[in-house]
């Protein structure tokens, strides 16, 4: 629907919202404005490396855990709340995607205690970053709390057809994000969604017709936040103008 990166928060550590610096009355003063806004339970975003492994594995849960527990707080509704991350560190994907499929099993059973829902992400430049292996990663695991984050444009700038990508992973997609790129000599170079070449009319219309009917989220990346004279109105006003002009053409 366009409306922005409202209803994500990035509470990876290291940011004002990660869950250890929100106490219960900062917990119950955002989900009272969430409430007053009229938002939908938050999407949180947090970057926590779930195929870790070692001596560092309880650490990494621990805070998954916390994370669960502040989805838990600001959740708006009873329904289940969604913790987007990509997989981080982990095994190499050609002889390690069976240890990789069994650690993210480990993670989705922990959230199901909180009724979350893990939606890993699949990222250009990583050794996850194709809908095939999404979608087997997908079928090997088939826990009902491990979904996808689908990020087209991780997959754009790579070259893969719209459909291809949509049949394979928006079946199993609890959130998405949408932006735009290209490759520079091989590096991936982000920009917004409508400031380059990618059609959003051809994505919402696709996107459509393969059954979502739910938020279309803009995605800033820290390519672009972390620019001198970053202007985050002016890119959420972008976004939205750029979501809602290609929706106005569906």
């Amino acid at each position: 629907r366009g409306r922005g990166d409202v209803f994500k928060r990035q509470v990876t550590p290291g940011w004002p919202t990660e869950p250890a610096l929100l106490d219960a009355a900062a917990r119950r003063r955002l989900s009272a404005l969430l409430r007053e806004l009229a938002f939908p339970t938050p999407v949180l975003m947090a970057l926590l490396s779930p195929c870790v492994q070692g001596e560092g594995r309880p650490t990494a849960l621990d805070q998954f855990r916390a994370t669960f527990e502040l989805g838990r707080d600001l959740r708006q509704d009873g329904g289940r709340f969604v913790v987007s991350t990509t997989l981080g560190g982990k095994p190499a994907w050609e002889d390690g995607r069976e240890t990789i499929a069994a650690l993210l099993l480990e993670l989705a059973d922990i959230a199901a205690g909180y009724d979350a829902l893990v939606a890993v992400e699949p990222h250009a430049g990583d050794d996850f970053e194709t809908p095939e292996k999404a979608a087997w990663l997908m079928e090997r695991t088939g826990h009902e709390h491990l979904g996808l984050n689908f990020d087209y444009s991780h997959f754009w700038v790579e070259g893969m057809d719209l459909q291809h990508c949509i049949n394979l992973n928006l079946p199993y997609a609890a959130h998405n994000h949408i932006k735009d790129g290209y490759l520079d000599e091989g590096r991936v170079v982000y920009l917004l969604p409508g400031e380059g070449k990618m059609d959003l009319s051809v994505y919402l219309r696709a996107m459509r017709a393969a059954g979502w009917d739910d938020i279309i989220v803009p995605e800033v990346t820290a390519m672009i936040w972390g620019k001198e004279g970053y202007d985050p109105w002016a890119a959420a006003q972008f976004c939205i103008s750029a979501l809602d002009k290609a929706r106005n053409s569906v």
